[in-house]
């Protein structure tokens, strides 16, 4: 991903969630590595594995007064272009989100005002999954404008046109993927709870417009559940 960036970039932020040391040394290596297109390369090493969400908010909260930020998955490359679109179609203030294709959130761009309005992500859907459908769930009933797809393309893992490269995590550690697909499940009976089983889009039916169905709760309202978290802790 690093080096496929073709374009100015102030700060650009790696969020260590490995947890164990594996990795340690060879972001150390990246953070003094030279790039014409990056000013600024920061490399935090986490204690645990806060999960997706987590990390996301952090990004977020590292740098509050950015007008907007990039988040991605650590295994994207990004064609030529790619990112110089995705800062274009961001000068559109009515715009709220842009995903890079078909509305995914394997790589997107987050104005400051949604964030503002709609808040973090949840850090209950740890360690991942549920986390960006979540997200959407919050603005579903408004007319948020998006931009689903961009003209240029990138590549999630050794493909452009599918995510089946996707969920490296569970694929690249099969020691954890029992417990990582446990923990999906969790997270998606806690998405059943928060917005309907109509989160799903294969179920028919409405979304709650409030969490859980609250009249009173702000569609931007987040808490953490301690021991609903712990019970998907993958050890790390």
């Amino acid at each position: 991903m690093f080096y496929s960036i073709d374009y100015p970039v102030d700060n650009f932020v790696v969020f260590n969630n490995n947890g164990r040391g594996q990795i340690t040394r060879e972001l150390d290596l990246l953070a003094v590595a030279p790039h014409r297109f990056v000013k600024k390369v920061h490399v935090v090493h986490m204690p645990a594995n806060l999960g997706c969400s987590g990390a996301w908010n952090l990004i977020i909260k590292s740098f509050l007064k950015a007008p907007y930020w990039v988040i991605s998955n650590h295994d994207v490359m990004y064609e030529p272009g790619f990112l110089k679109e995705m800062n274009e179609k961001a000068q559109d203030e009515e715009t709220g989100v842009i995903h890079g294709k078909n509305g995914g959130w394997d790589i997107f761009l987050l104005k400051d005002w949604m964030v503002q309005k709609y808040g973090l992500f949840d850090e209950n859907l740890y360690p991942g999954y549920c986390e960006d459908l979540d997200y959407g769930m919050r603005f579903i009933h408004d007319d948020v404008k998006r931009e689903l797809s961009l003209d240029h393309g990138y590549y999630h893992g050794n493909k452009k046109d599918d995510y089946s490269d996707g969920s490296q995590t569970w694929r690249s550690e099969p020691a954890i993927a029992h417990d990582i697909h446990l923990a999906h499940e969790m997270n998606k009976r806690y998405m059943h709870m928060k917005w309907s089983e109509a989160w799903q889009g294969h179920v028919e039916g409405d979304t709650y417009e409030t969490p859980f169905n609250l009249d009173d709760m702000p569609v931007s309202f987040t808490t953490y559940d301690l021991d609903f978290v712990r019970r998907k802790h993958l050890g790390f």
